[in-house]
């Protein structure tokens, strides 16, 4: 399921900075707790999977901001609007009503404060967006970075983020994918919505933009980390079951940080 969530700026300064997707991130997570306290906790802390392979089956785009201004040498943007709006993809239907109905009893403010910005912003409007008609091959245009990293090699100090031009790229991505349907298989057969047979995946990327986008989040102990990721279009060949993972819940790692939604 996709929502798209409209709101209207509140109180505050109009300045946005470059990298929120933490504060979108923990805003869902909050307005899932309004809606269910524990299973917002179980989502957060841990998540679907086992051992070091966890997923929170839920993604969001970039805010639509426009009009702004962009700041560069404070790195923040100035919103000349009233409005902005966002899409927030959910793979578990528990999940999203747990979402709509935290937002509706608690905590229908998005606020994002830091040093030098203060936003308010109000949701004004919920509404699902229709899903495209799944086929078995889609064509997708990610509209927010799509990160493939692998461990370090030896010499290497950090994880390493992949271009779409690696040789590996494209078989992390699909592994990544496999990985993920067969844990979202898994959660949703308890309540049949689901069956449990192995994906045939197969990626085509078609256009690159081979500027990438590095992106700093914040950590639980406040810590920041960047996280690179790339922009596409590619074609994918599978089950219906996969194109609608992917159309809620994105492509590659991270999705539950804002990376890699896409859209028809």
């Amino acid at each position: 399921m996709r929502l798209q969530i409209t709101f209207s700026l509140g109180e505050g300064e109009p300045f946005l900075p470059v990298n929120y997707q933490y504060y979108i991130s923990s805003w869902i997570y909050k307005s899932i707790a309004a809606g269910n306290a524990k299973y917002a906790e179980f989502l957060h802390d841990k998540g679907y999977g086992e051992r070091n392979k966890f997923y929170k089956f839920f993604n969001f785009s970039a805010l639509d901001i426009r009009p702004y201004y962009l700041h560069k040498d404070k790195g923040l943007f100035e919103l000349l609007g009233n409005h902005a709006s966002i899409e927030i993809g959910f793979l578990l239907p528990e999940a999203a009503e747990h979402f709509i109905n935290g937002i509706n009893k608690a905590n229908d403010t998005l606020n994002i404060s830091g040093s030098g910005y203060k936003l308010a912003l109000k949701v004004s409007e919920i509404r699902v967006v229709p899903p495209p008609l799944m086929m078995g091959t889609m064509t997708y245009k990610l509209i927010s970075p799509c990160c493939v990293t692998r461990p370090a090699h030896q010499g290497e100090r950090y994880t390493q983020f992949l271009a779409p031009q690696d040789k590996a790229f494209k078989e992390k991505l699909m592994n990544n994918l496999k990985l993920r349907h067969k844990k979202a298989t898994e959660v949703l057969s308890v309540v049949g919505e689901s069956s449990s047979q192995e994906p045939d995946i197969n990626i085509e990327i078609i256009r690159v933009n081979h500027r990438s986008k590095l992106i700093s989040v914040k950590q639980i102990d406040g810590k920041n980390i960047k996280i690179r990721g790339w922009l596409f279009s590619c074609n994918v060949s599978a089950s219906t079951e996969v194109q609608e993972l992917i159309w809620s819940t994105g492509l590659g790692e991270k999705g539950s940080m804002g990376f890699g939604m896409v859209t028809v």
